[in-house]
C-alpha cells in the first residue's frame, strides 16, 4: 500500500509540474506550437530621453505580438551616446575574437562601420530583404548603408534627419519692410551673405546668420559645386581640393563671419535665437521642438515670436541638396537563426506606422517612402501622445520636401574618414571664431584678414591636415 501511494503521488506531482511548465511557457513568450526557447537578440543603442522611451515601449509590444508569434525576444538596452556605445564596442573589438561579446543589433554610422566590416562582423541584409521588400524604403537611404568593395547592405535606415533653415519671422518682417529683403534672398549661399550684411548695417552691428555642424556645409556645398573633397574608389581614398571649390566656400562663411555678419555663440545655433543673437539658423530637422517661441535679450523681458522654416540654401546655379543624416542598424555576423530574427524585427520597426511612431518621438523622418509624406504622420501623429505643435509640422513638412526633392548627400565613408571630417568641420569654423575674436579686440581689422594671402594660408594649412589624416 505504502508503495502504490508513493506511485501515485509521483505521477500526481509529474503531471502538476508538466502542467505548470506548460503555463510558464506562454507566459515567456514561447511559440506555442513549439518547445524551443525564443532566440533573444541584444540590442544596443545611443538613445536617450523620449526616444528611448519610445523604443522601449515598442520593443515590447514587439515581444508581446509578432517576436511571441516566431519565438524571437528583443532586449534592448542604451549606452547614453553614440560616443559611450562605440568606446564600448571599440573595447569589444581589440579583444581576442572568442571573448568578444558584440550586441546582435547596434547603431551605426557608416564611418564607423568601416572596421567592423574590414575585419567581417557585419551581416549583409540583402541575404534577408528581398528587392521588393527594399524598394518600400528610401532609396538615398538604402544606398548610403551599401559600403565596401562589394556594396553589401551593413547599415540598414532606421531613422533620418536632413538640415533646415529656421526663421524668427517676428523680427525678419521688421527688418524686411524697412529694407525689402525678400525671403527668396535666403534660397542661395550668395543671397544669405548679402542678406546677411544688410542686416548687420541695419541693426548697427548684429548679426544675421548662424549654423550648427559646419561639416556639412563644406562636404555639401562642395558637392553641389561639382566636386567631392574625398573621392572614393576600390575603398581607397584619395584628397581633392579644388582651389576654386574652396574659395567660394571661403568667401560665403568666412569672410561674412569675420565681419561679423555671422555668428555662433551658444553651444548650438537654436540658443542664439533665444538669445536675439540670430534670426535665422540652420540646424538638423530633428532639432525643431528646440527652437524657443519667444527672445530674451539681456536683461530685457522675453517676447513672444512667429518663427518659420525653409530649405537650406544651395549656391547659384547649381543643383539642390543637402545632407541626411542619422545613425542606422547594423547586424554582428553570427548564426542564421539569429541573423534572421535580426532582420525580422528590423522589419517590423521599420515598417510604415510602428517607425512613424518612434520618428514622432524622437523628431526624427521614417525611412519608408509611404510614410515620406506631412499627411501621413499628421495621421499618425492624431492617433498618439506624441507632441506635435506648428513648429514641428512646419520643421517636419519642409524636411520631406527636401528629401523627396532634393539631391541627399552622405559622406562615402573610408578608412580615416571621422578624422578627416572633424578636421573638415574645425579648420575653416575655428579660424574664423579666433579671427574675429581679434577683430574684436582691435589687434586686427577685418579688411586686413580679407585676403588671397590669407585664404592662400588656410588652405596649405588643411591641405596639409587632411594629407596627414588619409595616409
Amino acid at each position: 500500500m505504502r508503495k502504490g501511494k508513493r506511485g501515485i503521488s509521483a505521477a500526481l506531482i509529474l503531471a502538476l509540474l508538466a502542467t505548470m511548465a506548460t503555463g510558464c511557457g506562454k507566459d515567456t513568450g514561447k511559440q506555442e506550437e513549439n518547445d524551443e526557447d525564443p532566440i533573444v537578440v541584444q540590442m544596443e543603442t545611443y538613445y536617450n530621453g523620449a526616444a528611448k522611451i519610445a523604443l522601449d515601449k515598442l520593443v515590447t509590444e514587439f515581444n508581446n505580438t509578432v517576436g511571441n508569434e516566431k519565438g524571437i525576444y528583443v532586449k534592448a538596452s542604451s549606452m547614453g551616446d553614440m560616443t559611450e556605445l562605440f568606446e564600448s564596442l571599440g573595447k569589444e573589438l581589440k579583444k581576442p575574437e572568442e571573448e568578444r561579446n558584440l550586441p546582435d543589433i547596434f547603431c551605426c554610422y557608416g564611418t564607423d562601420a568601416i572596421e567592423f566590416d574590414q575585419q567581417g562582423l557585419l551581416a549583409d541584409m540583402d541575404d534577408y530583404f528581398t528587392e521588393k521588400e527594399l524598394d518600400e524604403y528610401i532609396d538615398a537611404y538604402v544606398e548610403q548603408g551599401r559600403i565596401g568593395k562589394d556594396d553589401s547592405l551593413i547599415l540598414f535606415p532606421v531613422a533620418k534627419s536632413v538640415e533646415v533653415m529656421t526663421i524668427n519671422k517676428t523680427d525678419w518682417d521688421k527688418f524686411a519692410q524697412e529694407t525689402g529683403a525678400s525671403l527668396e534672398d535666403l534660397s542661395t549661399w550668395e543671397g544669405v551673405t548679402d542678406t546677411s550684411k544688410a542686416y548687420y548695417e541695419w541693426t548697427g552691428g548684429k548679426a544675421m546668420f548662424g549654423r550648427d555642424a559646419f561639416a556639412n556645409y563644406m562636404l555639401v556645398g562642395a558637392y553641389q559645386l561639382g566636386e567631392d573633397m574625398f573621392p572614393v574608389e576600390d575603398g581607397k581614398v584619395s584628397l581633392n581640393l579644388n582651389k576654386e571649390t574652396l574659395r567660394k566656400l571661403w568667401d560665403n562663411y568666412y569672410v561674412p563671419y569675420i565681419y561679423g555678419y555671422y555668428t555662433s555663440n551658444g553651444r548650438y545655433r537654436s540658443d542664439d535665437m533665444k538669445t536675439g543673437d540670430l534670426i535665422a539658423a540652420i540646424g538638423s530637422s530633428s532639432a525643431g521642438s528646440y527652437y524657443a517661441q519667444e527672445v530674451t535679450v539681456g536683461d530685457e523681458e522675453p517676447y513672444q515670436i512667429e518663427t518659420m522654416v525653409l530649405p537650406v540654401p544651395g549656391f547659384e546655379g547649381t543643383a539642390s541638396a543637402v545632407v541626411q543624416q542619422g545613425a542606422d542598424l547594423a547586424v554582428t555576423k553570427s548564426d542564421k537563426k539569429t541573423e534572421e530574427a535580426a532582420a525580422e524585427f528590423i522589419k517590423w520597426f521599420t515598417g510604415a506606422k510602428v517607425n512613424s511612431e518612434f520618428c514622432l518621438a524622437s523628431s526624427y523622418l521614417p525611412v519608408k517612402k509611404e510614410a515620406n509624406q506631412i499627411e501621413y504622420l499628421e495621421g499618425i501623429a492624431a492617433d498618439s501622445d506624441a507632441e506635435w505643435n506648428d513648429m514641428i509640422k512646419d520643421t517636419m513638412e519642409v524636411a520631406f520636401e527636401e528629401s523627396n526633392s532634393y539631391e541627399l548627400y552622405t559622406m562615402t565613408p573610408f578608412k580615416g574618414s571621422n578624422a578627416c571630417r572633424n578636421i573638415v568641420g574645425a579648420s575653416m569654423q575655428e579660424k574664423a571664431v579666433a579671427d574675429r575674436e581679434r577683430i574684436a579686440s582691435q589687434e586686427i581689422t577685418a579688411a586686413a584678414l580679407d585676403t588671397d594671402e590669407n585664404f592662400e594660408e588656410w588652405l596649405q594649412s588643411l591641405s596639409a591636415e587632411l594629407e596627414d589624416a588619409c595616409r
